[in-house]
């Protein structure tokens, strides 16, 4: 073994025998000759020593006088000297080593056993080992002001758990100090494979726990083995995951189920109906009145609004029934186990009871209503989800039928939505590839009987459809806002083929076109109808653009501005549909507008319905004083001509004369139509005769009776086929027996009253009620009475006195 020590070592010895003092010299100068040896008697003079100068090592009987080792280390460390000391001493015995040991000496040498190389090792043993705590001491400090300074909570703890040193990031984890944790018990399990990080629970002295995920990892501290316990306080992290997990399947605004959960919880309810043998049923909820509460008070209200209508509406449901939000204001209702489609019902009345209530909101009371969905399925090899796309068709046409309302789904309503989306997803390629044409309506005078003009309707002839009617394509193009260039090819088309209809008959005058109120509103519409009729040649007073009354709800000023921009061009503008939508009067005194036309829905009744007849008359009468000309569509009878023809209604298009037609048809129809209206107006002059009775002998004695007088006679056996010949035919006269089925006389000649005032009305009655004769006679409802059986004489003159010159209006001409 080659021991060497680099540097000269200054050696103290503490020894108060002079003998010892020269053996141990001897010693050292054999065992190490570089040294510096300095040599006291006493403890006294050796702390004095020590004072003035630095050793490297201190040899020390271990009895010196009255002192023994333990006072002398003692003595030492009082005085703050950290020199290694080694013992020497004349007799030795393993207390006594084991003492000086524990006393804290680096070694024990007994004088009599000692060698030059022993006293060697037993120094740079010492010295080696001291310089080792030393480093130990270094590194034991750096490796705590690591700690101090860590961020992350740090505890070292023994085999036991228990804690011996916390950093202050642990320190503010655990809510208590370093000084209070140490001697006390870890409150967490942790794992001796520090291979893994573990997460686990920490009690904490508040009472309160959190998630810390941990790893420990085997260290030494102070000299003793320790477990080094990192933690990562994972609470908040455990909290987002949570929240993100949560959010992942519920709604962030109500907490309720979201699309991806109703899916599980349909999956599961349907596997427990068929297990169970039972129903399930959805049902789909929309809120009506959302929007504009949302648009006007703002979102913060339209949320809190939300949460409110989603807390009553979960409050309807039962325990295992599931409630999610869809979208917006839309949510789904899941009902399994349900013995019957009727408890559906009950549930979807009971939901839309709910929204009946007002809401207060921040001091503000809310007003809401629902319309609800159902479908309902026992075939469970259905996909889940379909049930609520079928509920959801069926809300939305319980919308139709109004708010707070509820609709079953049928395959009627699959079949219809199927063809809408086989419409939207073929518009586009259908306007590329030409697959729409034009038809033709004509109209005509009803003065006159002559063709006045045509109205464009679109078809489409749809590849796998066939004819569709613009009724099933129109709207789908209006949301897509395919209606823009599918209008501007109606109009451009129009107008080409109206120049080559007017060169076959001179009395055709306009084409009309139904534009979109969509594409009226846009700001390059009026430049299109310009470029259209620079294209084609068409004058602009022989085009007519027909608009709706819905173009005055979305923006009436803008639709009034473009109005007179086209009136500045010279076009003429008809409002379709007039009596059925906004009908603003007070817009209409302003309007550029140059043509009424008359919803088919008031012709259809009129000569047998005399408010219909009266909303008729009233719309001729007020648009001819405002200037306006009048179109009545729908005419399918020519009880429904003659009337409007007496009306002095200017024109009219429906089945009766002429149904929509291609280019090519209406140019055969153009050339070959002839009016018969004059032979008609000739017929029309004799005075005229309406009996009515159902009595077919009475009819025909009266018949007998009046024929003499040379009247047109026109006989009825009830009211109803009186009205159709009042609406044929212009009567002078009508005679009713009082007691008839279905209507009573003078209830039938009140409404001949309101619809044709210049008709006389005469009542036969074999049943006298004095009161009501008088009162309908003293309010002109009736002219006279008569009794039956009737004076023949008396009758006669009776008639003739009724009759008096009827007035004769100058039928206007439709321009």
């Amino acid at each position: 073994m080659n021991l060497s020590v680099t540097e000269a070592l200054n050696i103290l010895l503490i020894e108060d025998d002079a003998d010892d003092y020269i053996l141990t010299r001897d010693l050292l100068l054999k065992g190490a000759p570089e040294y510096q040896l300095s040599w006291v008697k006493s403890k006294q003079e050796a702390i004095e020593k020590v004072q003035q100068e630095d050793f490297d090592v201190i040899l020390c009987d271990f009895h010196l006088g009255a002192d023994d080792g333990q006072a002398i280390i003692e003595c030492l460390r009082e005085n703050h000297v950290e020199t290694p000391v080694i013992f020497l001493t004349g007799q030795g015995t393993d207390d006594l080593s084991k003492r000086a040991i524990q006393l804290g000496a680096e070694d024990y040498l007994e004088k009599s056993e000692v060698t030059p190389l022993a006293l060697k090792k037993s120094i740079y043993y010492t010295l080696e080992r001291r310089n080792y705590q030393r480093d130990l001491l270094d590194s034991q400090l750096t490796f705590e002001y690591l700690l101090e300074d860590s961020l992350q909570p740090v505890v070292l703890a023994d085999h036991n758990r228990v804690i011996m040193y916390a950093n202050p990031a642990a320190e503010k984890l655990l809510l208590q100090s370093n000084a209070e944790l140490r001697g006390r018990k870890l409150p967490l399990e942790y794992s001796s494979n520090y291979a893994f990080s573990h997460e686990a629970t920490l009690n904490l002295a508040d009472g309160k726990q959190k998630r810390v995920r941990h790893y420990s990892i085997q260290t030494y501290w102070q000299g003793q083995p320790v477990r080094l316990v990192h933690f990562e306080d994972i609470t908040n992290r455990i909290e987002l995951e949570q929240k993100v997990a949560f959010f992942a399947n519920h709604d962030t605004l109500t907490g309720l189920p979201n699309r991806v959960l109703l899916a599980d919880r349909l999956q599961q309810s349907l596997t427990l109906c068929r297990r169970n043998d039972v129903e399930l049923a959805v049902v789909f909820i929309g809120l009506d009145g959302f929007k504009p509460i949302n648009d006007t008070l703002g979102h913060t209200i339209g949320d809190k609004l939300l949460q409110a209508a989603a807390e009553r509406l979960n409050e309807c449901l039962r325990p295992g029934d599931t409630l999610a939000r869809m979208d917006g204001d839309e949510f789904v209702a899941v009902l399994p186990e349900l013995s019957h489609s009727s408890d559906a019902v009950v549930v979807a009345e009971r939901l839309i009871k709910a929204m009946q209530s007002p809401f207060m909101i921040d001091d503000s009371e809310l007003h809401l209503s629902a319309t609800a969905g159902l479908a309902i399925t026992n075939s469970y090899n259905e996909d889940p989800l379909k049930l609520v796309q079928q509920a959801d068709i069926a809300m939305y046409e319980a919308k139709r039928f109004g708010n707070g309302s509820y609709q079953w789904f049928d395959q009627k309503l699959d079949n219809q939505v199927s063809k809408n989306l086989k419409i939207r997803n073929s518009l586009q390629a259908g306007i590329e590839k030409q697959e729409f044409e034009l038809f033709y309506q004509p109209q005509f005078y009803l003065s006159n009987g002559e063709v006045t003009g045509v109205e464009a309707l679109i078809r489409w002839n749809h590849p796998e459809l066939g004819m569709v009617s613009p009724d099933d394509f129109i709207e789908v193009a209006e949301n897509t806002g395919q209606i823009v260039p599918l209008s501007g090819w109606i109009l451009r088309q129009a107008c080409k083929d109206f120049l080559l209809l007017a060169a076959k008959r001179d009395t055709l005058t306009t084409v009309s076109v139904n534009i979109s109120t969509i594409h009226i509103l846009r700001s390059e519409f009026v430049d299109t109808v310009r470029e259209v009729i620079t294209e084609t040649g068409i004058k602009p007073a022989q085009l007519v653009l027909e608009i709706t009354e819905s173009v005055f709800m979305r923006n009436p000023e803008l639709a009034i501005s473009k109005l007179h921009e086209l009136s500045e061009l010279g076009v003429k503008v008809a409002l379709d549909d007039f009596g059925t939508g906004y009908s603003s009067l007070s817009y209409l005194k302003n309007l550029p507008v140059n043509l009424l036309k008359i919803d088919r829905s008031f012709v259809n009744d009129m000569v047998s319905n005399s408010h219909d007849s009266a909303i008729i008359e009233g719309i001729i009468s007020m648009a001819h004083h405002l200037g306006l000309e009048v179109l009545a569509e729908g005419v399918e009878t020519s009880a429904q001509q003659e009337y409007l023809r007496r009306c002095h209604c200017d024109a009219m298009q429906g089945f009766l004369l002429a149904k929509p037609m291609a280019k090519e048809q209406v140019l055969s129809f153009l050339q070959d139509y002839r009016s018969n209206i004059n032979e008609k107006l000739k017929e029309h002059e004799r005075q005229a005769v309406l009996i009515v009775d159902d009595e077919e002998n009475v009819l025909k004695s009266l018949q007998r009776l009046l024929r003499r007088d040379g009247y047109h006679i026109f006989t009825a056996s009830n009211a109803e086929e009186a009205f159709n010949i009042l609406a044929h035919e212009p009567v002078d006269v009508v005679i009713s027996d009082q007691r008839m089925r279905n209507m009573q006389g003078l209830e039938f000649l009140s409404n001949v009253r309101n619809m044709y005032p210049d008709a006389a009305r005469i009542v036969l009655t074999a049943y006298r009620n004095e009161d009501a004769l008088t009162q309908a006679i003293n309010e002109s409802e009736v002219y006279r009475f008569l009794d039956k059986p009737w004076d023949d004489e008396v009758l006669r003159q009776t008639v003739r006195n009724s009759l008096r010159p009827r007035q004769e209006s100058n039928l206007r001409p439709f321009t």
